[in-house]
């Protein structure tokens, strides 16, 4: 049974298949399955690099054991699989039973007769994500080198879509992490130190006044912390309704003075003795800080069977000072440490997100490219990209997502892979945002929108087509006039509603410059509230028109830094420079 031949219908229809995907279990099933179709073999597997122990995870598996082959590991070097994670050629074996190269731990372990198999790299932007293999041809033919040429699109093609679902349930796994932190600082009952921090005051309290009973309790501090309570001696009942209703009823009225005795005669008195909670006199006080209610101390019945005086009203005002700033403090502590946790998480997902961002070569074909991304905080919502169609013709893209930090960097993300999927799939720039903006609204749930210029090249007819989805106005200098012309084009940003994008084709010679910018660098703001405005820009880039695209984006960014000076950055900066030659 012979190979699929790789037409551009099943070509279409296997990156569709592949990009479509939104988990990545399903995705590498859905690259399993593809695979096995395509080679027409019994089997496939695919096995993730684990970087940290450097070997091979059989992840996913078509056609095999798969319950036995699951989470099997190959080390580097080992077997077929491992060599080629080792040397990163593909492999091709068709007399595995006598092939000592052959790992048959793994058949024998599961009870599988490997007879002939291929196996390839796969690696997305010079990371390596694994390999990808094909076993046992299902006619029994030999395999030969149009099989590997057939694996190895398969695997790129596999390669950088799993790496994007990677990065993209990183940033998710990320951004849900930073909101548990949250979750967790609002939660003193989570927090060790709160604990030991209670025993030892509720301790100290009971020894140096010598007493029976003791609680403390703070309540609700500006809605930033839970009810903590401690009490030694106390029955539950000290915190039912009734009873805190008769202690605290009148709170206004004593707070001024700073405690409230209660004897056993009083009415109050007798109603809390006939409850249990003292025999003889108890004694309230509030725990204050800067005159507001942090909460309570409630102290029962001398070891001595004596009264509250003067001098257990001294130490026990001291006390309940002392507990109020330690417990102050403590509040302070854990919100000090949980803003650290967030600064360190917010570094590794902003390593995340530049690590996201493609690498743009300095040249391809006739064209020079220069980029930069700068987010405004540690995280943005700008990105650009690069879509190559073949060595004549390539796609650029820059867009801004609205917002900043955490939410636009996953709507970033999620807006990146949609658009590249999209513009990879039609030679059309404005069905290639519209198919991303029908994604953008039925799956993205982030309420947010993208605005983009999307820019097709070729070089062989020397001509532009682009389409844009409400972004700003871009600019293309005219070498042959000296003349700055703007790009723009009908359609509104994506994923708030359907719309038509108009697209326009027009001619460029060679020398002419191209430079796609987001908002961020007309609209940095100094000191004074002014905009560094297109007119800046503009004279910038016609002050250096004949430099290359990397002294030009030098040029601008040290304008537009000299220009903002003290004043803080308000949105992202990208930029992305082409020389059209």
């Amino acid at each position: 049974m012979p190979t699929k031949l790789l037409t551009l219908s099943l070509i279409s229809d296997i990156t569709s298949r592949i990009n479509s995907q939104e988990d990545l279990d399903t995705l590498l099933g859905e690259i399993m399955g593809i695979t096995r179709d395509v080679l027409q073999t019994e089997g496939s597997s695919l096995l993730l690099y684990d970087k940290e122990n450097d070997q091979l995870v059989f992840n996913t598996t078509s056609g095999l054991k798969e319950e036995s082959l699951a989470h099997l590991t190959v080390p580097r070097g080992k077997g077929i699989a491992g060599m080629v994670l080792e040397t990163l050629k593909p492999e091709i074996v068709n007399d595995a039973a006598n092939d000592p190269r052959i790992f048959k731990a793994i058949d024998q372990k599961v009870g599988y007769v490997t007879r002939n198999l291929l196996c390839v790299p796969m690696v997305a932007q010079g990371e390596v994500q694994g390999v990808l293999e094909a076993v046992n041809s299902l006619d029994n033919r030999d395999f030969n080198h149009t099989d590997i040429k057939i694996l190895k699109y398969l695997s790129n093609l596999a390669a950088i879509a799993v790496k994007n679902r990677l990065l993209i349930d990183s940033l998710n796994l990320r951004a849900n992490e930073l909101n548990g932190l949250f979750q967790i600082s609002q939660a003193l009952a989570n927090i060790q130190s709160s604990d030991e921090f209670m025993d030892l005051a509720v301790k100290t309290i009971s020894e140096v006044l010598q007493v029976d009973r003791v609680c403390l309790n703070f309540e609700k501090i500006e809605k930033k912390g839970l009810p903590r309570s401690k009490s030694k001696g106390f029955s539950d009942q000290i915190h039912d309704e009734d009873v805190e209703t008769l202690l605290f009823a009148d709170k206004a009225d004593w707070m001024f003075k700073g405690y409230k005795i209660i004897t056993a005669n009083s009415p109050q008195g007798i109603q809390l003795t006939h409850k249990g909670l003292f025999q003889h006199s108890m004694i309230l006080f509030p725990i204050l800080k800067n005159k507001e209610w942090l909460g309570s101390l409630v102290v029962s019945d001398k070891t001595s069977r004596t009264r509250f005086d003067e001098m257990d009203i001294r130490i026990l005002r001291t006390l309940t000072n002392q507990v109020g700033e330690a417990y102050t403090a403590l509040q302070v502590k854990i919100q000090s440490e949980r803003l650290k946790n967030i600064d360190r998480d917010m570094q590794v997902a902003a390593m995340i997100q530049k690590h996201s961002l493609p690498i743009i070569p300095k040249q391809y074909s006739l064209l020079e490219f220069d980029t930069y991304y700068q987010a405004s905080r540690e995280i943005g919502g700008d990105f650009y990209d690069m879509v190559v169609h073949g060595k004549d013709e390539v796609s650029v893209i820059i867009a801004d997502v609205s917002g900043k930090g955490t939410p636009a960097a996953l709507f970033m993300e999620f807006s990146k892979t949609v658009l590249q999927q999209e513009v990879s799939k039609t030679t059309s720039t404005s069905e290639a945002l519209f198919n991303a903006n029908q994604i953008l609204q039925d799956k993205s749930g982030f309420l947010m929108f993208v605005t983009a210029m999307l820019v097709r090249i070729n070089m062989t007819k020397k001509e532009l087509t682009y389409s844009s989805a409400g972004h700003n106005l871009q600019i293309i200098y005219r070498k042959k006039h000296h003349k700055i012309q703007h790009l723009s084009g009908k359609g509104q940003p994506m994923g708030i509603g359907n719309c038509e994008f108009s697209e326009h084709t027009v001619s460029y010679l060679p020398g002419d410059l191209l430079v796609l910018y987001t908002d961020g660098v007309t609209e940095a703001m100094n000191m004074k509230e002014e905009l560094f405005s297109e007119e800046r820009l503009e004279s910038v880039i016609l002050s250096h028109i004949n430099d290359p695209p990397e002294v030009i984006r030098q040029a601008i960014l040290q304008k537009v830094s000299e220009f903002v000076g003290e004043a803080e950055p308000h949105d992202d900066l990208s930029l992305f420079i082409i020389r059209l030659n």
